[in-house]
């Protein structure tokens, strides 16, 4: 049992290094999406644009494999 845990510890440490999706560069905004007058943009800013914009703010978890 221990021996498995040592293992598998070092394979998270090795996994490590390897720098697969860690370019967490988001491109320039080159057009603004056209909101309704309203708490509209707020709302989509505060929901949605992490994932569906280029503007996403990455957690520091992202850096850690193999959640990155």
């Amino acid at each position: 049992m221990r021996v498995g845990l040592w293992g598998a510890l070092a394979l998270f440490v090795i996994v490590q290094v390897v720098p697969y999706g860690r370019d967490h560069a988001n491109p320039p905004v080159t057009e603004a999406a056209a909101f309704a007058p309203g708490p509209g943009l707020e709302l989509a800013r505060g929901a949605c644009f992490d994932c569906h914009s280029d503007e996403t703010a990455w957690p520091w978890y992202t850096n850690v494999a193999p959640a990155s």
